[in-house]
């Protein structure tokens, strides 16, 4: 670029391609409000450049959605030229709940207690090596290899921000945490371990107040969920009134493996929201999905799994370089150099000087090197898999616990599957119900009706010999069902309106098989069984709900 086209942005005075002189973003009223309050100096044809439409049309959404704010302390730009957007505001959840009064407990390969964890308030209420039970709390305030996973999954879910000053907090902020390290000596996870953590769990989920589960790993195995420990001890404490979330895995065709496979367990798949608030360019991650051994189309939901900022752990090499890295990037001319060539000296920064006295592109250099490593601050990275989606979801839950201390197992997921939306273009088999919506969930748990036990869908009656069919549906005028024991038929099995919103049919038992149905909602909407986790792909981008009579 020749100096004598140079364009300055009169905001941020970068120099840029060009100018923007009009605004094609939503809200962009109050964009320009913002800009000029901020900016008395500033008119609209004074131009500005598209980085700092992105920032101001930020801090309006935040102000709208009554978020923490991103400025001042945060750049718009990080080296690698965009901000890794805080999952809470990505998600829209509600910021009045915190997960204040819950306990969450993670299972994971290993932990490091993070400041985001400890130092505004120690929320920690245990940490436990379950391969190593005489190991002390002080192991855990040292970097170890197996320490990354679970620090960062914690972190993401439950961490309040202490490093990135409140802008990466978790949903879950206030939430307490009991931490199970399962991976052992030799750097394996085996099944052994992680069913004694769960058996562990089932042991001391009363003593500790433990309402969620949180694991992001998986075993080996390919079994039936019938003939699991890990999936067997699932079931039995989903059934004493603890809620389960499992990471579907990151393999499009992989094998959806225990505990991801158990029926009542919350499967969690991806999405990519390309770093965006814009629900247009929402598109699938590619994580695990598909039939289990026991028939099962997981998973269920979907939520961020990529551009998720996570903390670096303290004192490794990478969390020491990216603080220097960060530093150097304050410096400019011989300074920089100069710095530079001391720390190279002392430290290995992957970064090789390009030309003694060319600090221009030793700064490139350094920017390359940010982005190659996924740096977002001294303190964090960017990181991606279900991984780090389970622990959103996880944190949501925990969300609607706080709003409503007596929700059920079985209510959460009625409430998280009905309340998430599919995301356009990309098969359910996917996505489950789709992506998490943390405001719709909390408005719905809100309302006192949906905080009781939701009956079982479908329920069968032995002795009368009817099936009987519910579903919760407050504004429906009209419901039927309909499958293909009665040729999908929409306006014969109509369905009685109850009390909370609740709609019932009961029907003849029917003859050993397997049959497909649905609920037809005010003649225009195909609905189907959520408390059901039997159901395939419709071919009509949902799913079929699946009624299996043995007998």
């Amino acid at each position: 670029m020749h100096a004598d086209t140079i364009t300055i942005c009169p905001l941020c005075n970068d120099a840029v391609d060009k100018l923007l002189y009009r605004y094609h973003i939503d809200g962009e009223k109050q964009v320009i409000e913002k800009i000029k309050q901020q900016n008395p100096g500033w008119s609209v044809q004074d131009g500005i450049c598209s980085r700092c439409v992105d920032y101001y049309h930020t801090e309006v959404v935040i102000q709208q959605r009554i978020l923490p704010e991103v400025g001042p302390y945060f750049p718009v730009k990080s080296a690698d030229e965009f901000i890794i957007l805080p999952t809470g505001l990505r998600l829209d959840a509600d910021q009045r709940f915190t997960g204040k009064g819950i306990t969450i407990c993670f299972i994971d390969s290993g932990f490091y207690i993070h400041p985001d964890l400890v130092k505004h308030r120690n929320r920690i209420k245990l940490i436990y090596d379950i391969t190593d039970p005489a190991k002390k709390a002080e192991y855990f305030t040292r970097p170890h290899p197996e320490s990354w996973h679970g620090m960062m999954t914690s972190v993401v879910c439950a961490g309040d921000g202490y490093l990135s000053k409140g802008l990466y907090k978790g949903i879950a902020s206030d939430a307490e945490l009991v931490l199970l390290k399962v991976q052992n000596q030799e750097g394996k996870i085996t099944a052994k371990n992680i069913a004694s953590a769960l058996k562990w769990v089932q042991n001391h989920h009363k003593e500790f107040d433990i309402r969620i589960v949180n694991i992001s790993l998986g075993t080996d195995e390919t079994v039936s969920y019938r003939k699991s420990e890990i999936d067997i001890l699932a079931e039995q404490l989903i059934s004493e009134g603890v809620i389960i979330v499992a990471a579907a895995g990151n393999e499009e065709t992989g094998v959806i493996k225990p505990p991801a496979n158990s029926p009542n367990v919350i499967t969690v798949g991806g999405s990519n929201d390309n770093n965006k608030l814009n629900q247009l360019v929402n598109e699938l991650y590619h994580s695990s999905f598909g039939k289990t051994m026991d028939g099962l189309m997981k998973p269920e939901l979907i939520a961020q799994a990529i551009w998720v900022a996570a903390p670096l752990l303290p004192g490794s090499k990478e969390q020491l370089e990216s603080e220097l890295l960060y530093g150097l990037l304050k410096l400019s001319g011989e300074e920089l150099i100069q710095s530079f060539s001391a720390l190279q000296g002392k430290n290995s920064l992957g970064i090789t000087l390009p030309e003694v006295n060319d600090s221009s592109r030793l700064k490139e250099a350094i920017v390359k090197r940010i982005q190659e490593c996924k740096f977002i601050s001294p303190h964090y990275m960017h990181v991606d898999g279900t991984s780090f989606a389970a622990p959103v979801v996880t944190a949501v839950i925990a969300q609607l616990l706080e709003a409503a201390p007596q929700l059920t197992p079985a209510a959460a997921r009625e409430i998280l599957f009905s309340t998430a939306k599919r995301i356009p273009g990309w098969p359910a088999e996917r996505q489950g119900f789709g992506l998490i919506a943390p405001r719709k969930a909390l408005f719905k748990t809100l309302k006192k009706s949906f905080i009781m036990k939701p009956e079982i869908s479908p329920a069968f009656n032995e002795q009368q010999q009817i099936i009987s069919f519910y579903l919760q549906h407050e504004c429906a005028s009209q419901v039927s069902l309909a499958g293909n024991f009665n040729h999908w038929a929409q306006d014969i099995l109509l369905m009685e309106p109850g009390e909370n919103g609740v709609w019932k049919i009961d029907i003849p038992m029917l003859p050993k098989g397997r049959y497909q149905y649905k609920f037809f909602v005010d003649e225009k909407v195909w609905i189907e069984d959520v408390n059901n986790p039997y159901r395939e792909p419709d071919g009509f981008s949902g799913f079929n709900s699946i009624l299996i009579i043995e007998n």
